[in-house]
């Protein structure tokens, strides 16, 4: 061989061993060819290595990586592609030089330092996945893309067809990004378009994970993304839902004895079935009905307003619980909800404001009128959906004006409890 100036090349260095260096058990030293193929020399013309690296002591067999010492998460990280030593400690802390030199030994990596004199500088600089491992570990990436793109074009397909019947599945099929997520989205509304009703939350997760254990938060996970509660009953994985009350009321279930639950601090959870609901009786002094999104909020109203009817609402209300709150308004001349101020606690307030009766008098609070600490910025599918609610003529387009405004979310317990006492002092204990 020739280079093209007509000089003929040295053959490459042999790659040097670095015997002596001998503190890393099942690991060898060894100085890194450069790309040139030849180390550079000293003034005698010996090869004078500038690098080193770890790696096992046996490089020709394949890699392994060890059973329980990286999750599989992290374990992909190591493995897409080489890494600084100081991106490695900041992932792993005081155990990177540890984690590192474990899978070294196993093949996985190798750890590159800068030589001085005849040792090992420290820490070191970086660390380099087995090629093989990089390789398949880009192709998994590959194929989860390809998996990714082929189930969102399912999503939006089934999103299409049941936009009309379920328009709440197929807003939460077009607005859930992660896969995981999207998938079982994706389960509940394709059986929702066959008209599949399962008969628990455990036959749904069966019926798809062959296993009743998989997901056992599924319903949780679906009403995240926006699937209403009816929806959930209609597929067969919601259970019956629980409202808090508290105060002076007097529950009437429809078999057996009626139940003072002014007698114990509240707010007490009350399991409703649809289709046995217990009737409501308010017995106190005051006339106007509380309505809370925030447990700990609504506890504090409980043990401080104790002649106020006080309903916590377990977030966004079914329509059992939408039910009884009416049940409840109907007997007083106005109402307080007080929920998170974000789009979560406009659209709870939206759907009680609109189903109570038209004479009521309702006081939407607004818990980001006084003071409070800065929230997560909404992300564009919140403020799309709160430039929609922002529309409305009445208080609930107010509140979502006032959220939009300000750009991120409140939904901390003092603040509720603050925004309250405020409007609470409109109406004294009789």
């Amino acid at each position: 061989m020739t280079y093209t100036d007509g000089t003929i090349p040295e053959d490459p260095d042999p790659e040097i061993t670095l015997s002596w260096i001998r503190d890393y058990p099942g690991l060898v030293a060894y100085a890194p060819l450069p790309p040139s193929g030849r180390y550079p020399r000293d003034s005698r013309g010996r090869p004078r290595p500038r690098s080193a690296r770890l790696r096992t002591a046996e490089p020709r067999e394949a890699p392994r990586r060890p059973e329980g010492l990286l999750s599989d998460s992290d374990w992909s990280w190591v493995i897409r592609s080489e890494h600084s030593w100081a991106g490695v400690n900041s992932k792993f802390g005081t155990d990177a030089l540890r984690i590192m030199l474990e899978l070294a030994a196993s093949g996985c990596v190798t750890i590159g330092y800068t030589l001085n004199g005849n040792a090992l500088a420290q820490p070191p600089r970086r660390v380099y996945p087995h090629p093989d491992l990089t390789a398949a570990e880009q192709q998994r990436r590959s194929r989860r893309r390809d998996d990714t793109s082929t189930l969102r074009a399912k999503a939006e397909q089934i999103a299409s067809e049941i936009a009309d019947d379920w328009p709440d599945a197929s807003r939460a099929l077009r607005s859930t990004e992660h896969p995981d997520r999207l998938l079982w989205a994706l389960h509940a509304a394709t059986d929702l378009a066959e008209g599949r009703t399962h008969d628990s939350l455990r036959a749904f997760v069966q019926s798809h994970a062959n296993d009743t254990k998989a997901r056992d938060d599924v319903h949780h996970l679906l009403a995240a993304m926006g699937f209403d509660h009816e929806t959930l009953i209609a597929l067969g994985v919601a259970r019956n839902p629980y409202i808090g009350l508290g105060g002076p009321i007097l529950l009437h279930p429809t078999n057996g004895p009626f139940l003072d639950l002014s007698a114990l601090p509240g707010p007490h959870d009350i399991r409703l079935s649809p289709h046995m609901l217990p009737r409501l009786t308010l017995t106190g002094p005051g006339d106007v009905l509380l309505i809370m999104e925030n447990r700990q909020a609504a506890e504090t109203a409980c043990d401080t307003r104790a002649d106020l009817p006080i309903v916590w609402c377990h977030g966004q209300p079914p329509d059992a619980v939408v039910s009884m709150i009416v049940q409840a308004a109907q007997q007083t001349s106005a109402v307080v909800i007080c929920a998170d101020a974000d789009l979560g606690g406009v659209r709870i307030t939206a759907r009680i404001y609109d189903k109570l009766p038209p004479d009521t008098t309702i006081h939407v609070v607004d818990v980001g009128t006084v003071p409070h600490d800065e929230g997560r910025p909404f992300n564009t599918h919140s403020r799309s959906h709160l430039q929609q609610l922002a529309q409305r003529p009445d208080q609930i387009g107010a509140f979502a004006q006032r959220c939009l405004h300000r750009g991120y979310a409140i939904e901390q317990e003092a603040t509720a409890r603050a925004a309250l006492q405020a409007v609470l002092k409109s109406y004294p204990p009789s």
